[in-house]
């Protein structure tokens, strides 16, 4: 019984030795390695007591790295940091990275080893906020660099998005209440919340489809060697459950079924008493028959086991394999084309029923003229691999592809060829815009051709006309000259008639003074005694009268706009508004008025001037909807470019756009005195101002439905400084 004992357990210990063997020899080339970890990602990557880097992730790369017979160094930064030190090479993977479009293009991935699903974050009690469209208009943090943030940018889920360097950094600020909102991965989210220990923060229950994200490894663009080693140790872990025991002990165990020490012993006893009994019968007679048969079925069980750990060993190039062109076709056949395995990706290239079992199918049915498989096979078989060929192939419904093909020749223990297997990659798309472009390319030189012929003609021509050129240029420089000269009468006459127009309406504001003197004695002394006709041209030469006087202060105002120096100061609009409304409220307390101001954003300039301009065109649209039973006036902003854009829109009379060139020009009108009032200056005058303030003036008009006056200013925030918006 004793040596039965001792076979059974030398068994044991010489299949575990194999297994050791194999293990040992993946384990043979050992290199270093260095990586980073973010140090507030938990429960995947975070700094632990001891100030070293530690999670779910990093236990999962170390387990990876020991498989495959790699060291690892593990240096700790915020994520924009390390991230960008991965792009420049300075280290050489990263251990939780999303694989996202924009990152494929610095990056070259792992097969993926979780997915995590995103979530928004809110201060509790926030009700306005149910979907992500609920978003548009909210304050959005992210941390830099995070997928959140390409999410968010690549979807436009805001207007408003701000970055922090880490997630903490963004929570705090949300639940200081700085912002309405954090997006980011939900089982982090809720980990760090509790870490730090931020109570009034929650997450919301609706899902982000959109935001699911499959994590991997990552490692510098076009490391290909690290990235297979790297995809072996994820295989490796995968198959002999060191990933099912690494997640188990960050989030939670799974029951697994055991069998009891005495359920052994059993199944032993039932095994081996039977033996022992068989055995103390002819112990004595073939003890050494005995001995030689145990020792062959012994070998016998050990070249078993070494067949299955072969077998195990071409199962787990297999897994890794499809895994690794998980977002491929992935596909295995026999040497004759029949269809062994294959993946999602395959079905849905060749347009295969997702619902069926399409094992056994012949492969070769899928291209467009199967004989040209044949040679490619022959590559195959001979070489053992066979990369990136084209394939002119067509789906289940007849549908004509191109796809790009990689095969390699997989065999058994005993080295002979059993299956090929590979992916395949729909490049159809990418074929037709080739096409294109060549097509393109081709029309591109006849039009080079082309238009090289008549640059050369052309240049013939310039050539023929340089001496005419010469000759154009003297006179241009003449005529240079003159225009400087003109142009300085221009501006010296210019000054005259302002002086001129100055002089002429303080001179004339002497006899109206007059005037105004002796038709007051008149009202006092003589009014009552006059007939009605004489009353009524005593009324007209007073309403003429003031008209003249607002003429000549109108006259004043515009000769002094011309020769006023403008002061550049910082103008609150909002307030300026508020105010010149109140003024003109209390002039028209019988009218009934409804001015709305929306946004209006603060400007640097002359705040008299900029007054002037606003409260002549409010006048104006307060003229121009005295016929309304309810008057609107309407008063925004907008920054576009370097400029504001301010608008004033009343609901008034309007007027046909083709006179819209007059109403800036001094006395110019679209109406008689009798219908509104006016001088015709009010317009010129805000021309003038904004002319003065580089700026431009408009207007948009349409004949009884109202009219619209905008002007543009030069946004000075950036050079004067901490000019903003209300």
């Amino acid at each position: 019984m004793k040596k039965n004992n001792r076979l059974f357990f030398y068994t044991l210990l010489i299949l575990s030795a194999l297994s050791l063997f194999s293990q040992s020899s993946s384990h043979a080339i050992t290199d270093t390695i260095t990586i980073a970890s973010e140090p507030d990602y938990p429960p995947y990557c975070f700094v632990d007591e001891n100030g070293k880097a530690a999670g779910f992730s990093i236990d999962l790369f170390n387990a990876v790295a020991d498989a495959v017979g790699l060291k690892v160094n593990i240096k700790v930064g915020i994520w924009s940091k390390i991230k960008k030190d991965l792009a420049e090479g300075k280290i050489d993977a990263l251990p939780l990275v999303g694989r996202t479009p924009e990152r494929e293009e610095l990056f070259d991935f792992t097969m993926p080893y979780i997915s995590l699903h995103g979530a928004v974050f809110v201060r509790k009690g926030t009700k306005d906020i149910n979907s992500l469209a609920d978003l548009k208009n909210k304050s959005i943090v992210v941390m830099k660099g995070d997928n959140a943030e390409e999410f968010v940018r690549r979807g436009n889920i805001s207007n408003e998005i701000v970055t922090t360097k880490t997630f903490e950094e963004a929570f705090i600020a949300l639940a200081k209440g700085h912002h309405d909102a954090v997006i980011t991965q939900r089982v982090m989210g809720i980990e760090l919340l509790n870490e730090i220990g931020i109570k009034n923060v929650v997450p919301l229950d609706f899902h982000i489809p959109q935001y699911r994200q499959d994590f991997c490894f990552a490692v510098q663009k076009g490391n290909a060697q690290l990235l297979s080693r790297l995809n072996e140790g994820l295989s490796i872990i995968i198959a002999n459950d060191t990933f099912e025991d690494i997640r188990d002990e960050w989030f939670g165990p799974t029951l697994k079924e055991k069998i009891s020490f005495t359920d052994v012993l059993r199944y032993m006893l039932f095994i081996v008493v039977p033996l022992i009994i068989i055995i103390a019968i002819i112990a004595v007679f073939v003890m050494q028959k005995i001995v030689r048969s145990r020792t062959r079925d012994l070998n016998q069980e050990i070249i078993k086991h070494k067949n299955t750990l072969q077998a195990l060993k071409v199962s787990e190039q297999k897994y890794r394999n499809m895994v690794i062109n998980l977002m491929e076709g992935f596909y295995s056949v026999t040497l004759d084309g029949k269809l062994l395995d294959y993946n999602n990706e395959f079905v849905k290239i060749f347009h295969l029923d997702p619902e069926k079992d399409h094992t056994n199918t012949n492969l070769p049915d899928f291209w467009q003229n199967p004989e040209e498989r044949k040679p490619y096979v022959e590559e195959i078989l001979s070489n053992g691999i066979l990369k990136n060929y084209e394939v002119k192939a067509k789906t289940i419904d007849g549908q004509n592809i191109v796809v790009l093909v990689n095969s390699r020749l997989v065999k058994n223990g005993q080295d002979e060829p059993v299956r090929i297997e590979g992916s395949f990659l729909d490049i159809s798309d990418r074929k037709n815009t080739l096409q294109e472009l060549q097509k393109v390319k081709e029309n591109l030189e006849e039009t080079v051709k082309q238009r090289t012929a008549e640059l050369e003609e052309k240049v013939q021509k310039l050539h023929k006309s340089e001496k005419a050129m010469l000759y154009m240029v003297e006179d241009l420089n003449q005529l240079t000259s003159e225009l400087k000269e003109e142009r300085q009468k221009l501006l010296t006459s210019n000054k005259e008639l302002e002086a001129f127009s100055y002089t002429v309406s303080h001179d004339l504001r002497a006899p109206l003074r007059a005037i105004f003197g002796f038709t007051n004695i008149l009202q006092e002394e003589y009014y009552d005694i006059l007939d009605s006709e004489a009353k009524r041209i005593f009324n007209i030469i007073l309403e003429n009268t003031n008209r003249m006087d607002k003429l000549i202060n109108d006259l004043l105002q515009f000769s002094r706009t011309g020769r006023q120096q403008v002061t550049h100061t910082e103008v609150d609009t909002k307030a300026l508004i508020v105010s010149l409304i109140n003024g003109i409220m209390q002039q028209n307390k019988d009218r009934k008025i409804k001015f709305i101001k929306k946004d209006m954003h603060s400007l640097y300039a002359d705040k008299m001037l900029i007054s002037q301009a606003f409260e002549n065109i409010l006048t104006n649209a307060v003229k121009f909807t005295q016929k309304k039973e309810k008057a609107v006036i309407t008063i925004d902003s907008q920054v576009k470019d370097d400029e504001i854009v301010y608008s004033i829109r009343d609901n008034g009379i309007g007027f046909d756009m083709k006179y819209a060139p007059k109403i800036f020009e001094v006395f110019q009108r679209l109406h008689t005195v009798a219908e509104f009032e006016g001088t015709g200056i009010g317009l010129a005058i805000v021309k003038k101002v904004i002319n003065k303030h580089d700026g431009h003036l408009w207007v948009e008009s349409k004949q009884g439905e109202g009219t619209t006056f905008f002007f543009s200013l030069p946004n000075k925030k950036s050079i004067h400084g901490g000019i903003h918006g209300n």
